[in-house]
């Protein structure tokens, strides 16, 4: 006699097959190499940014914690800019009472490709309580002009 059994999706087949190949790899890679599910999604650092616009400029702002001015590069060419850096580790794990680090570290770069024409020669910077403001001014034929209707 047959029995019932529920219907599984078929996502199941790939569930089993991924589960089958993380207690692959878990046995092969040593127990202190691993990093636990919690930990998995800090090992990248992008710093988080904010795109603002105006009739005469972007601003872009980017949150910087931890990095000094020159630990920060800035270009600007065809319609790119380009903000790149590294933040170093300050800190060694052998300290005592010392249980897990959340920061991430090390380099990053974000390019942002800018809509419209901008004056390269003439972007500013300023990095000020660990938040880099960089105004970048469009320019003059690519500025939002108001047209009359006759």
């Amino acid at each position: 006699m047959k029995q019932l059994r529920r219907y599984e999706p078929s996502t199941a087949p790939v569930s089993n097959l991924r589960r089958e190949m993380d207690r692959i790899f878990n046995e092969l890679i040593p127990y202190n190499w691993r990093l636990d599910e919690t930990e998995a999604g800090m090992t990248a650092w992008s710093p988080t940014t904010d795109m603002f616009e105006t009739d005469g400029e972007y601003i872009v702002e980017v949150e910087l914690p931890g990095l000094a001015k020159k630990d920060i590069q800035i270009n600007c060419q065809d319609n790119v800019l380009s903000i790149q850096g590294e933040r170093k580790k300050t800190h060694k794990e052998e300290r005592p009472g010392y249980l897990r680090s959340e920061r991430s570290f090390g380099a990053f770069k974000r390019s942002i490709i800018l809509p419209v024409s901008i004056v390269e020669d003439k972007v500013k910077a300023a990095f000020k309580d660990g938040i880099l403001r960089v105004t970048v001014p469009k320019a003059e034929k690519s500025k939002r002009k108001e047209v009359p209707i006759d």
